[in-house]
């Protein structure tokens, strides 16, 4: 028994000479939850099992709320979610760490007696450690973040079906024990081992840790610290690379072709400009059904020729938005049926004008179509075993369509410009495309709808949700499309279907989806939560945009500018360019749009009289006559309004105008000094979302 106490006795006071370093628990913690990540991917790509950021994003983005998550993208750019996916893992990190150091505080030895708790000294240590945390994750965390606890949702290759995979309670779990069980292995403790039942009281000390051990350790500890912070970083940024395409500004990816021909250049005027001009842009054909893309080949030479310029007196601008919802819903009645495009005049026997210069491409690529969503991964369900529902108790007969069977309908290709609200005032976050789909009025009038239907809601494979009123719903401009451009809608596109809302922002053009539910209220969907307070109507509003010339100091020559304008299922009737800040107006060509959906093209030939700064704005009127209007107004929570405005430096000769691309042209909507065109294009307290 003596021989027992002296021995407890030496190794009390090898531990008060050499303490244990229960901070190491620090570094072991954040090498162990970078670990976890590691696995945390791995049944993310391998099993679709959503990820703990994945998890907890629907609850922060309502902590944020539409304004304050608007105002972060407004900035960011493509780079928001993945700097808050990184944010988040490094979160993760901080936690780990934490209760690394719990664990190790946990796992001391007694100062007097030398002695541990017998469980923590062993490997069973991190997996009760783990199990613990797992109940946590299953019960506390999921009740966090609105789930259930416990929950039995399943994911994997075949969740899309109905077939169960991966439980995400199994899987939390498993993350939680394989965090416990590394953690362990990477706690460096000197081990104390007590004989069984400790009836002997003989304690047998570890050998000594020498120099070289205690460098080992400190480099391990140090290593999986870096490679926590190094690994969340990587974690964040393939996922950016992957789902977002870089963090590349949105607004800098329009489809501009230089290829597209000039057309020649207008005559001067003494004002300054010079446009080949028109009065009036003829209303556009509307989408009507047809068996082949080829049929709604473009015509590049325009139908109307240009009339005799002339500087326009603007229309009486309207200066107030609409103050509530009832306001907005009332602009969404379609526009009458346009009329056949009128014939050219008579010829005068004197040649027309050439036509302005016009590079912006009249179909947007696919890969350069703006992309949004909510989620940090978007989904990438298999044809197989996705299905469309048109269900609820508001339908007389539901029924369900395989991928197979909904592309072997009878379809139509449609040509429809798309505008996120987040847009802001010259923004790039819109397009226009080909596509290819059946009417929604005609999958809902196979279901037969009962009376009192409000709303047709709409669910998609990542749980996002939204909603389009009946009446919307039945237009025959509103289809669900499975084909972009000529080609099965890509996965960051919406594949297998998504649908077109021609006149309502982008928003409400849910990809993804898998079900159509008629209901006898006003649904709101995920934007539209008082949490994020998003326009419900969400009509788009009429804009305008300069995309060339992209310098921003020009030779004292002619010029030529262009770009799009867009107003939804309105069309356009007329554009027109200021060179003088917006003190005269003079009228644009603008070319005879693809369809009464799509965005048109415009063209001004300008002939500066003098070196110096111009202020370059336009505008545009839509097809009912309505002129866009000049109050400027941020994108939350109606959409964005006001002139894009940019600023051009003209120099004398062609020595004064630098031969490099780093001088752009300023956005004069962003007060930046280096807003330039080619770095950034941003309204004037405008947002994006």
């Amino acid at each position: 028994m003596g021989n027992s106490s002296g021995k407890a006795e030496a190794m009390a006071t090898t531990l008060s000479s050499k303490p244990y370093n229960v901070v190491s628990g620090l570094g072991a913690g954040a090498g162990a939850a970078l670990a976890m990540m590691a696995v945390m991917g791995l049944l993310r790509y391998s099993f679709n099992v959503p990820t703990i950021p994945e998890l907890m994003l629907s609850t922060l983005l309502n902590l944020l709320g539409g304004q304050s998550f608007s105002d972060a993208l407004d900035k960011l750019f493509y780079a928001g979610r993945p700097l808050l996916f990184a944010a988040i893992l490094e979160g993760i990190l901080l936690v780990g760490a934490l209760l690394g150091l719990l664990y190790a505080w946990l796992a001391r030895p007694d100062a007097a007696t030398g002695r541990r708790m017998l469980l923590l000294n062993s490997p069973f240590g991190g997996i009760l450690y783990g199990l613990v945390i797992g109940l946590l994750l299953n019960t506390l965390f999921l009740q966090i973040v609105g789930l259930p606890i416990f929950t039995s949702s399943t994911f994997g290759p075949s969740a899309s079906s109905g077939s169960s995979t991966f439980p995400l309670w199994f899987g939390l779990m498993l993350l939680a024990l394989f965090y416990g069980v590394t953690l362990d292995w990477l706690l460096p403790l000197r081990r104390v081992s007590i004989s069984a039942a400790d009836t002997s009281d003989q304690i047998e000390e570890e050998e000594p840790v020498t120099a070289n051990e205690g460098r080992r350790r400190f480099l391990r500890i140090a290593g999986s610290t870096a490679l926590a912070v190094v690994g969340g970083l990587i974690f964040a940024g393939a996922g950016t690379v992957v789902n977002q395409g870089g963090f590349t500004n949105p607004v800098d990816r329009r489809a501009a072709d230089d290829s597209i021909g000039a057309q020649g250049a207008g005559s001067s005027n003494p004002a300054g400009g010079a446009a080949a001009q028109v009065q009036s842009t003829p209303e556009p054909p509307r989408n009507t059904p047809i068996s082949e893309p080829t049929q709604y080949q473009r015509n590049e030479t325009p139908t109307q020729a240009p009339q005799p310029t002339g500087t326009s007196t603007p229309a009486p601008v309207s200066t107030e938005m609409p103050t509530t919802e009832a306001a907005q819903q009332a602009t969404e009645t379609p526009p009458p049926l346009p009329a056949d495009t009128p014939p050219p005049p008579p010829s005068t026997g004197t040649a027309a004008p050439p036509l302005p210069v016009m590079r912006v491409q009249e179909i947007t690529p696919t890969n350069s179509f703006y992309h949004v969503s909510k989620n940090f991964f978007d989904p990438a369900p298999s044809a197989n075993g996705w299905q469309l529902v048109i269900k609820g108790n508001y339908v007389k007969k539901p029924y369900t369509l395989t991928y197979k069977e909904l592309t072997a309908l009878p379809a139509e290709v449609v040509i429809v410009g798309m505008m996120c609200i987040s847009n802001p005032i010259g923004g790039g976050l819109a397009g226009n495309a080909r596509w290819k789909g059946v009417k929604l009025a005609d999958l809902l009038t196979k279901a037969g709808l009962k009376p009192g239907i409000v709303d047709i809601s709409m669910t998609a494979v990542d749980g996002y949700t939204d909603s389009i009123p009946l009446q919307k719903a039945m237009d025959p401009d509103v289809v669900l499309v499975w084909e972009m451009n000529g080609a099965p809608l890509t996965a960051q596109h919406g594949f297998p279907a998504r649908l077109l809302v021609p006149g309502i922002y982008g928003m409400k053009h849910v990809k993804w989806i898998t079900s159509f539910e008629p209901v006898s209220y006003d649904f709101k969907g995920f934007w539209q939560s008082p949490q994020q307070g998003w326009s419900d109507p969400a009509i788009v509003n009429t804009m305008s945009r300069i995309d060339y010339p992209v310098d921003g100091i020009l030779q004292l020559k002619k010029q030529s500018l262009s770009g799009v304008a867009f107003a939804g299922s309105r069309s356009i009737s007329k554009v027109e360019v200021s060179v003088d800040g917006g003190r005269s107006w003079d009228q644009a060509y603008v070319k005879p749009p693809l369809s009464n959906t799509s965005w048109v093209l415009w063209g001004y030939d300008w002939a500066p009289t003098a070196a110096g700064q111009y202020t370059v704005k336009v505008r545009a009127t839509d097809g009912k006559g309505n002129l866009q209007t000049a109050k400027v107004t941020d994108p939350y929570p109606y959409g964005a309004t006001g002139y894009h405005t940019v600023k051009y430096m003209v120099k004398r000769t062609a020595a004064e105008v630098p031969t490099s691309q780093s001088s752009v042209a300023l956005n004069e909507n962003d007060p930046s000094p280096t807003s330039g065109r080619k770095i950034i294009w941003l309204p004037e307290g405008g947002r994006a979302k």
